[in-house]
């Protein structure tokens, strides 16, 4: 017997119209004092992994001045999407990253944010190449989102959106079937480290240029 290792429930469950729905849990269950990350996890980890993945790349694409939030997030996304790899159904979140808190004003302005976004992107997501997000090509799916979340961790001036959004979309293309939308999500990925490559090359090549113009050089 194989194991299923995409985390995801079966049957009705799956259905796209509930991803929303299912995100506005956090709402209710952090309104006082907040979430832990590691209360994030158990709430939505329940509903499926690839759940979880798409709210933490959801909280990579929130503006984030004087907090660490890319780091952590991008760390949290590494260790859950090696957990779908892993061991499937038990997310694995370090101790540390787990007992980090969402300020109540910060899970608001994510909500507010994040379910209407989410809706908006269901409307585009279907099942469709499937091989794509089942068997060999769900490993390389998840090691997609384990690649873009090293990126997003990185301390990069502005430059954690395209990978956020990257997980994002091939987060949503696990939950829906649909093959298409994380190759999109790849592709975002893709393009957002080519153009980090293509700016530092350009920065080393400016320095250097600028360095030969020194007299004692």
């Amino acid at each position: 017997m194989t194991k299923d290792m995409s985390g995801l429930p079966p049957g009705p469950s799956r259905e796209p119209a509930s991803i929303a729905r299912d995100l506005s849990r956090l709402r209710r269950h952090g309104r006082t004092e907040g979430l832990t990350l590691q209360q994030a996890t158990q709430i939505l980890a329940h509903r499926s992994t690839p759940l979880l993945l798409l709210f933490l790349g959801l909280l990579g694409l929130l503006p984030s001045p004087g907090l660490p939030l890319g780091t952590v997030t991008g760390s949290l996304v590494i260790c859950v999407a090696l957990g779908m790899l892993l061991r499937p159904g038990r997310p694995l979140i370090p101790g540390t990253l787990g007992r980090r808190r969402l300020p109540p004003g910060l899970l608001h302005k994510l909500m507010t944010f994040a379910i209407p976004f989410v809706r908006r992107l269901e409307r585009y997501f279907r099942p469709r190449l499937t091989w794509l997000v089942s068997g060999f090509g769900l490993v390389l799916a998840v090691l997609g989102i384990v690649l873009q979340g090293l990126w997003l961790a990185m301390p990069l001036p502005f430059g954690n959106l395209p990978f956020a959004l990257g997980i994002v979309l091939i987060s949503l293309g696990l939950l829906t079937g649909d093959g298409l939308g994380a190759l999109v999500g790849h592709a975002v990925g893709l393009a957002g480290a080519a153009g980090f490559v293509v700016l530092g090359i350009g920065a080393v090549n400016a320095g250097a240029s600028l360095t030969s113009l020194l007299p004692w050089y």
